[in-house]
């Protein structure tokens, strides 16, 4: 049996209180240098999920996730703070935070890039009510903080590199990121100028997915697409090419952080997966899978578990969103 299908089948039999556990312990050793990094931090999500029961805002599953995930941020040299904020929903106020954490830019003599230039990451750490959310998003909470520990270790960085995990994205209007971006807007308008550019990771390992990037090229957007956004996209595609991965355009309505950014005319990129929406026969052509299925069945339902995601997938994104950070890391004029 090959690494992946063995994961595939732990996933699928093994019982919620020993997943944590079984991520390591139970393959052959030579296989497991072979399992993805962001699979073991989805089995100790899932582990959390058995505890608490979810991981919504303001709730003590989320605090576990945030905990999870500052400890693997230390542990990999980030020294990350939270971001508090307060949004309203059905007539009571809920308090939740961003994580935030950042790798700097090295004064250096490359010229390519000003070091007061930011390039942002983001994928939000919350779910819906009554789920574990492991692929709507864990995955994409696992797979930024794999691309956060690829570039602690990296060096000639010109451009600072800022990683967010955004609280209450599945409310109305994404409170979390939405208080970030209005923050800055706010108080320092210098500072919101200095990002170049914000790269979106949300559901990223849907078991019957498709390879998307946010569509910079979508001329009928009810959103404007800022400058720089079409440079960003070609981060990903350029990537996804020279790998000969097929990949297709998503809708830049898409709903998730970016819409602040957008709004406040920032550059714009992303990766997904799929949710709700049926593949298409040519999508089924490109990536395999079932046409006419949802992407992903269990969008928002209690099925999103450990065995709702497709492994293979989650090692792409988490590729693609480990290689942008590098290379906007090394090199963000295009995006100027």
């Amino acid at each position: 049996m090959k690494p992946s299908r063995a994961w595939k089948a732990i996933a699928d039999s093994a019982t919620l209180g020993r997943l944590a556990l079984l991520a390591t312990a139970t393959l052959p050793l030579a296989w497991q240098a072979q399992v993805p990094a962001a699979y073991v931090h989805l089995a100790q999500f899932q582990a959390l999920a058995q505890e608490h029961g979810d991981r919504a805002a303001g709730t003590p599953g989320y605090e576990a996730a945030a905990q999870y995930v500052e400890q693997e941020l230390a542990d990999a040299g980030y020294e990350s703070h939270r971001q508090y904020f307060t949004f309203e929903y059905r007539g009571e106020e809920v308090e939740s935070f961003n994580i935030l954490a950042e790798a700097e830019a090295e004064d250096g003599e490359t010229g390519a890039a000003d070091a007061d230039t930011v390039v942002m990451l983001g994928a939000h750490l919350d779910g819906v009510p009554g789920s574990p959310a492991i692929n709507d998003n864990a995955s994409g909470a696992v797979a930024l903080l794999e691309a956060a520990k690829a570039l602690s270790a990296q060096e000639g960085i010109t451009s600072t590199v800022r990683f967010a995990w955004w609280g209450a994205e599945e409310y109305r209007r994404s409170p979390g990121s939405r208080h970030y971006v209005e923050d800055l807007a706010e108080d320092d308008s210098e500072e919101l100028e200095s990002i170049a550019a914000y790269l979106n990771v949300d559901m990223v390992a849907s078991p019957n997915p498709v390879i998307g990037v946010y569509d910079a090229t979508d001329t009928d957007s009810g959103l404007e697409v800022p400058d720089g956004s079409v440079e960003v996209m070609e981060v990903f595609t350029d990537y996804f090419d020279a790998r000969d991965q097929p990949w297709v355009p998503t809708d830049w309505n898409f709903v998730s952080d970016q819409v602040a950014f957008v709004e406040n005319d920032i550059a714009v990129g992303g990766l997904f997966t799929g949710s709700d929406e049926r593949k298409s026969p040519r999508e089924a052509r490109l990536f395999g899978g079932e046409a006419r299925r949802p992407r992903d069945p269990n969008y928002h339902l209690p099925g999103d578990d450990l065995g709702n995601v497709d492994l293979d997938t989650l090692e792409t994104m988490t590729a693609a969103v480990t290689h942008a950070a590098n290379a906007l890391a090394q090199d963000s004029s295009d995006l100027e």
